[in-house]
């Protein structure tokens, strides 16, 4: 079963992406989190919409 929700550490791991970059998308309104309490969650629809939105790198030309 996929969690609903991951911690700002589990998404930095699973993602390779710092903690402090994903905070910046954050703040910045590209990355949607939720507060229960202290704790800081992403849900995994919010994720996966964050990851879609990224820039597309092109694929290489072989010569």
């Amino acid at each position: 079963m996929t969690p609903l929700a991951y911690s700002i550490e589990e998404v930095a791991e699973m993602t390779a992406i710092g903690r402090s970059r994903i905070y910046a998308a954050i703040r910045e309104g590209r990355l949607v989190a939720h507060k229960f309490g202290r704790r800081t969650v992403i849900r995994s629809e919010s994720l996966r919409a964050f990851l879609d939105s990224l820039e597309q790198v092109p694929p290489s030309v072989a010569t």
